[in-house]
């Protein structure tokens, strides 16, 4: 009897044990979660910058073609090429001063793309590696529930076992009152 309190006892506690230990994976899992969206919170952010910088190379193109057409212009006059063409070539110099400081953000930028490529990969094989223990951990669990079920099983059969035996023994204990009445008249 004492074998099989034990044994319960070494079942409870290792399911209390189990418990505890899903709900620390349960709360790791959540924090891992929350950085997911930090990242894809930092992921779009970066992709609104990427379209705001779309939006200006296309204010930038849209500069660069009402330069054009003035040049067209300018080159009808020809009298006016001179004064003209020095404040054309001024304002180009600027366009391409921020060109190049758009060439550097847009370096910068790929260069950082490329950073949260690498961190998204590292995410995904932190996310893979979490995915293997979580299965490994239902699976665990499954084990445990299926350990479970057997020892309720057998403690069932135990149990009928020791009623059949306590019913067996009443039954031979009124035989030997019926045996030591019948002796002692």
């Amino acid at each position: 009897m004492s074998d099989s309190n034990n044994m319960l006892e070494l079942v409870v506690t290792s399911l209390q044990t189990l418990n505890a230990t899903f709900e620390n994976m349960a709360k790791r899992l959540e924090g891992v979660e929350k950085k997911i969206e930090s990242v894809e919170k930092r992921l779009e952010s970066v992709e609104g910058q990427l379209q705001g910088i779309g939006k200006r190379l296309d204010n930038m193109e849209k500069r660069l073609d009402r330069l054009e057409q003035r040049l067209d212009r300018v080159e009808q006059r020809l009298d006016l090429v001179e004064q003209r063409l020095d404040r054309v070539e001024q304002r180009l110099d600027m366009v391409e001063q921020r060109l190049d400081s758009l060439e550097m953000r847009v370096t910068r930028l790929e260069d950082e793309v490329g950073e949260l490529k690498d961190n998204v990969k590292e995410l995904n094989r932190r996310m893979n590696a979490v995915y293997d223990q979580v299965a490994f951990l239902t699976e665990f669990r499954t084990e445990v529930l299926m350990f479970r079920d057997e020892t309720n099983k057998k403690l069932e059969k135990v149990t009928k076992e020791q009623e059949a035996i306590k019913d067996w023994i009443k039954d031979q204990e009124l035989e030997i009152r019926t045996l030591k009445l019948a002796q002692n008249q």
